[in-house]
């Protein structure tokens, strides 16, 4: 009963996420047509059959059935047809008619959408920061990213951590040498460490030396060991972190949910790009592919998010809404990004496609994004339990 009441709060809160994400960047739309004095003919949340509308105003506000989107119908943007299917004539010189409006207009009613999920994510930040002191703490991640408006520094998880390794590689230079199956590196060469990294970053930077190393078994029992560092840099132990992150805002609330926006972006990035590397240096992809998510993904997010309360399901809305941001920028027809593009085209040309030509070009990358949507489901369904790993890692 438990497991069944869990998958519908989990199911509750996508549908009430999704909702919140589309929402916001359709009204986005819709408040930035009628700044400008584009008709809006239909606001619906949600797609698919029709549940309830109310007409106000020459707009028509709809509750649809299936509840994973929702989109802002203007005029120009998608016309009413006639009963023969043929676009009404009248509408296309109306003063109305978003296609009507200036270039500049028209970018500002495309990419509303995209600006109000960013504004969403940085109040949606802030908030999170004031209720978290101004501070929040994250994984070693973040250590090497330049942040904006922040100070960053390492915080041990205890205050007697230690540098603990978990298990010895067969036949790796550490278990040659006798260390202990368990336990965890005091010093090497005399130098105390402290901070797990500080490790890793000391045999890198000695590659085939010989070092001795004070190493401690579970019991404390110390001893030194003498070992030459591989050429590749290790020795054979698996490392765990010993610390996080401490990201401080306190000298900067004002802005801090910008600043926070601008570091996570990087970091975002920043993380992209070495996954990319990765993978086209040993041609294997998977992480890549797995560092993307669909529905299914976000619900396991959510399934695992919800136990730490409304703060960590906050930034998650927040992280989502900026994703949401940087997807639809991306120059690809069906979304806001491309038809941005289209328009430049269109003035730089100084002639408009037509209409049908338009039609066509946004249709079919909008079924090929449905058919990467469908594969990254699969995708998602095929590795659920590598997923439900990494989150609980």
């Amino acid at each position: 009963m438990l497991a069944v009441l869990s998958v519908i709060i989990n199911i509750l809160l996508l549908i009430l996420i999704i909702g919140i994400l589309t929402f916001v960047h359709e009204g986005g739309h819709f408040i930035a047509a009628k700044l400008v004095g584009a008709k809006v003919l239909e606001f619906s949340v949600g797609f698919g059959p029709l549940i309830c509308s109310k007409e106000y105003k020459g707009t028509q506000y709809s509750l649809r059935a299936i509840p994973f989107g929702g989109y802002c119908q203007i005029l120009g943007d998608g016309d009413p047809d006639d009963s023969d299917g043929k676009k009404k004539e009248e509408y296309k010189d109306s003063e109305y008619n978003l296609n009507n409006k200036t270039p500049l207009q028209q970018i500002f009613v495309m990419l509303a959408g995209v600006t109000m999920n960013v504004v969403l994510s940085i109040v949606i930040f802030h908030i999170m920061l004031a209720f978290s002191g101004w501070e929040i703490f994250t994984s070693p991640e973040y250590e090497n990213i330049k942040t904006v408006g922040a100070k960053v520094e390492k915080v041990l998880l205890e205050e007697d951590s230690k540098v603990d390794y978990v298990s010895l590689q067969e036949g790796g230079v550490a278990e040659t040498a006798g260390f202990p199956s368990e336990g965890y590196v005091k010093a090497i060469n005399g130098e105390s460490i402290t901070f797990s990294d500080e490790l890793s970053r000391y045999l890198s930077t000695h590659k085939g030396e010989q070092v001795t190393m004070n190493v401690c078994d579970k019991e404390d029992n110390c001893k030194d060991y003498n070992l030459t560092i591989s050429e590749e840099g290790k020795i054979g132990i698996m490392l765990q972190s010993n610390y996080y992150i401490s990201i401080s805002y306190k000298d900067n609330k004002l802005f801090a949910g910008v600043s926070h926006l601008v570091n996570y972006t990087r970091l975002v990035f920043t993380k992209l790009g070495s996954l990319f590397r990765d993978a086209r240096s040993t041609g294997d992809y998977s992480e890549l592919s797995n560092s993307v998510s669909g529905p299914i993904g976000m619900y396991l997010i959510i399934d695992y998010i919800k136990q730490y309360g409304i703060i960590p399901l906050m930034e998650i809305v927040a992280e989502l809404s900026l994703s949401l941001a940087i997807m639809n920028v991306l120059p690809v027809p069906a979304l806001d990004g491309g038809r941005v593009l289209i328009l430049l085209i269109e003035t730089i040309l100084r002639r408009k496609l037509s209409d049908n030509v338009k039609e066509r070009i946004i249709n079919i990358s909008f079924i090929l994004l449905m058919v990467l949507v469908v594969l990254i489901m699969v995708k998602d369904i095929i590795n659920i339990d590598e997923i439900k790993a990494m989150l609980s890692n």
